[in-house]
C-alpha cells in the first residue's frame, strides 16, 4: 500500500510541476519575439513590422508547445 501512495504522490507533483510550467511556456516566447524585433526594428529602420511578426510568432509557438505538453500528459490523468 506504501508504494501506490508514493506513485500517486509522484504523480501528483509531477502534475503540480506541468501546471507551473505553463504560464512560462505562454509567456516567454511572445516576449522574447517582442524584444528582438523591436531590437531589429530599431536596427533595421523598419518599426513596427518584424515586431509585430516575431510576436506573433511567439504566440504561435507558446501555443503549439502547449499543445505539445497537453497531449502528451494528458494520457497520464
Amino acid at each position: 500500500m506504501k508504494d501506490d501512495d508514493r506513485e500517486e504522490q509522484r504523480k501528483r507533483f509531477q502534475m503540480i510541476g506541468i501546471c507551473a510550467t505553463i504560464p512560462f511556456v505562454l509567456a516567454v516566447p511572445p516576449i522574447l519575439g517582442w524584444f528582438i524585433g523591436f531590437w531589429l526594428d530599431r536596427y533595421f529602420g523598419t518599426s513596427p513590422y518584424i515586431m509585430f511578426t516575431l510576436l506573433i510568432l511567439g504566440c504561435v509557438a507558446g501555443i503549439r508547445e502547449l499543445y505539445r505538453i497537453v497531449k502528451k500528459y494528458v494520457d497520464k490523468i
